[in-house]
């Protein structure tokens, strides 16, 4: 029998017995957990791009849409009968006509 102070390596034993006999084996686990983790590591990196993805339609609809009320805006202060009709209103200013018309050639 063993004395009590005597020890064996087990840890070493199995791991001597797997790295020797299970090569194949411990290759495919190792795949499979390197394969698993890129996976994760994929899936991470494609959500938070989709999440940039959807923040840029976001800010570029805000764009576009500023960039109508802008445009809208600049052909209604650029309109001839809004500013005719303030000349009109407030400073009291009415059309010249034809026969106060004075044509200067140079």
């Amino acid at each position: 029998m063993l004395d009590n102070s005597e020890r064996y390596p087990l840890q070493q034993i199995i791991l001597e017995d797997q790295f020797s006999a299970n090569k194949l084996a411990m290759i495919l686990m190792l795949s499979v957990v390197a394969t698993a983790l890129g996976t994760i590591w994929i899936t991470h990196q494609t959500r938070g791009l989709v999440a940039e993805k959807n923040e840029l339609v976001l800010q570029h609809q805000a764009l576009e849409d500023e960039f109508l009320n802008l445009k809208l805006e600049e052909a209604t202060r650029s309109d001839n009968t809004r500013i005719e009709a303030f000349a009109a209103g407030k400073l009291k200013m009415k059309a010249v006509s034809p026969d106060q018309e004075v044509l200067i050639l140079e």
